[in-house]
């Protein structure tokens, strides 16, 4: 669960006070949205297009293809451009990823567009892979169970949590990222866990972890050793599996670093042996010393080492950052760092790139970090807003609408502890991210391995995760995971459906990026991809509370002649069909899209 960031930051926030200005409202969206008009440009068509198009490719009979001029359009709102000759560039299929585990059950036709699952959450800094035995932190008391084995066939068995996850995603042709524990300390008794009394002594109820273990790997791990070893924990699923799972692939095994190892003080202050600032209870207890951005940087590396030692081919992403003062300040342990200067991520990328240029490989393939909204409206994170608590209000369904705009936009000011406080103006976050990673290690890809926009139960939410994916898959994000944040997920799971599965069938948003010209930001966002040089993929996300018309020309592509529309709206939380229709404007498009809908338009020959 993410919920401890409200205990996290609201210490922040509370601080500095609450703003709650006024944004435009979108209205709340909750009435039927009207059935779009036909299109002035289009004619109603009984032929439907399959998730690959159903033209002809020029090039495979060996003709040039023939590129089109696009028409004009006029009597239109917004005017976007589509140039599918500029801005190519392949879209990582691992950006469509959730958080979860074996057990977890979500519907067929969203996970048929899931490409890979993380085991993320709190519950991995002290999960002990040889018992399968974790500890809930604050959040159940600090009692040590066996939460995350609920479900699973075999829950005794060494590392079944993650031999299991793995399993099922290899059957499904996914991916999976398992985060291997570079804590002190391991969960071992079951049962509470008395830290804060006199006679505490964490070795009664924990069990010491090493990162490599310095005699040969056992076939089945000694529970009677006194250690846990995390090498070990990664060769075991290797020998398993019985198959080269670090390997790049479709199935690929990828290595996560922990989670979250920026608030290892505060989700387990009892067993940290760092030589940072003293933890204590609330009762005044001491229960040990904060682990330092320098000390993790180190125990990273000797990890990181062994796993390239291990398995060559492995994609490691870390560190896992938290949120922003954690790869700025390491949790505001750093006060050399700041918002608008340095920051612990610049640390942390040149002695990483050094180890790397001395080991003569890279220790380090993709820098992941989480983002939630953090504006607090009414008592809540943005990110923790469900319409099915209450009715969200028109304030805040437009900070769930524009919240996708801290990624890229820095006209946008969320107005969070973190806009206010540190960066005295919009996040644009992912663009500040890419040009440090560019400067302290080039070639370093992006993450964001935890995300979710808030709304739950509204189609706002929807929208937001729509739009969010058009972001990633438009600045060449490499790998990110939802964080499902609702009992209800049915509005955000109908926004990646609408991106992979839009038909129930395979229809996906196109696997290369191409250019868009859309002059709008608050109102609208439009993303556009090619796939498998047969159609062009538009997506159009209205953040308004009125139908817009949208002009749509198509620059670079050959005469396109059909084209159909999936959508989400107010009425329709999961993708549903909303009409084929011919072209009859030269490869341009005057789509009406509903009032707060995300639209898939498949453009064919």
């Amino acid at each position: 669960m993410t919920s401890r960031r409200a205990l996290v930051a609201l210490g922040l926030v509370a601080a500095c006070g609450v703003d709650v200005a006024a944004l435009p409202p979108p209205g709340d969206g909750d009435a039927s949205a009207p059935e779009p008009k036909e299109s002035s440009s289009a004619s109603s068509s009984s032929s439907t297009s399959s998730s690959s198009g159903g033209g002809v490719d020029a090039a495979a009979d060996g003709r040039a293809p023939e590129i089109v001029e696009p028409a004009e359009v006029a009597g239109v709102d917004v005017v976007t451009l589509v140039k599918t000759g500029e801005g190519r560039r392949p879209i990582s299929p691992l950006i469509y990823g959730i958080n979860g585990g074996a057990a977890d059950e979500h519907p067929v036709a969203v996970m048929a567009g899931v490409s890979f699952v993380r085991r993320g959450g709190d519950r991995s800094n002290a999960y002990n892979w040889e018992t399968n035995v974790s500890n809930g932190s604050h959040y159940n008391g600090f009692v040590s169970d066996m939460y995350l084995t609920e479900g699973l066939a075999q829950p005794n068995a060494p590392g079944a949590v993650d031999l299991e996850l793995i399993a099922k995603n290899r059957a499904a042709g996914r991916a999976t990222m398992v985060p291997f524990v570079l804590n002190d300390y391991v969960s071992a008794s079951l049962g509470g866990v008395p830290y804060d009394q006199p006679a505490f002594d964490r070795e009664d109820y924990f069990e010491r972890l090493s990162l490599v273990k310095p005699t040969a790997f056992a076939d089945t791990p000694d529970l009677n050793d006194g250690k846990v070893y995390t090498d070990e924990h990664l060769d075991f699923l290797r020998r398993k599996i019985g198959a080269p799972i670090f390997d790049p692939g479709p199935t690929q095994v990828m290595v996560g670093t922990d989670n979250e190892p920026d608030l290892f003080g505060y989700n387990f202050p009892m067993l940290q042996l760092g030589s940072g600032v003293p933890l204590y209870a609330d009762n005044g207890a001491l229960l040990g010393r904060q682990l330092t951005g320098a000390e993790f940087t180190a125990r990273y590396l000797v990890f990181a080492t062994r796993v390239k030692e291990l398995a060559p081919n492995a994609m490691i992403v870390g560190p896992d950052h938290y949120h922003f003062d954690g790869w700025t300040t390491w949790y505001d342990s750093m006060p050399e760092h700041s918002g608008l200067g340095t920051w612990y991520m610049d640390e942390y990328l040149a002695a990483v790139k050094a180890a790397s240029d001395a080991a003569g490989k890279r220790l380090l393939d993709t820098w992941d970090f989480h983002w939630y909204p953090q504006r607090i409206i009414r008592g809540k994170f943005v990110w923790e807003l469900d319409h099915g608590d209450r009715a969200l209000d028109a304030t805040e369904l437009e900070a769930i609408l524009q919240g996708p705009r801290s990624y890229w936009d820095p006209t946008w000011d969320e107005q969070s502890w973190i806009t206010r406080d540190h960066l005295f103006g919009g996040a644009d976050i992912l663009t500040r991210l890419f040009a440090r990673l560019e400067k302290g290690y080039p070639g370093t890809k992006l993450g964001v391995t935890e995300y979710f926009p808030g709304g739950c139960r509204h189609v706002a939410s929807g929208l937001a995760v729509a739009d969010t994916l058009g972001v990633f898959a438009r600045m060449d994000v490499h790998v990110a995971a939802m964080w499902p944040a609702c009992a209800d997920m049915t509005a955000p799971f109908g926004g990646l459906q609408l991106m992979r599965n839009a038909d129930g069938k395979g229809a996906r948003f196109g696997d290369t990026n191409v250019a868009v010209e859309h002059p709008e930001r608050a109102e609208s966002s439009v993303f556009a991809a090619e796939g498998d040089g047969k159609r062009v993929t538009v997506v159009v996300v209205n953040k308004t509370n009125a139908p817009r018309r949208f002009g749509i020309r198509l620059f670079g592509a050959e005469r396109l002649a059909r084209v159909t529309t999936y959508r989400i709206d107010a009425t329709h939380a999961s993708p549903h069909p909303a009409g084929t229709s011919d072209l009859t404007l030269t490869n341009a498009y005057t789509y009406e899209a509903p009032a707060l809908s995300a639209s898939h338009l498949v453009f064919t020959r």
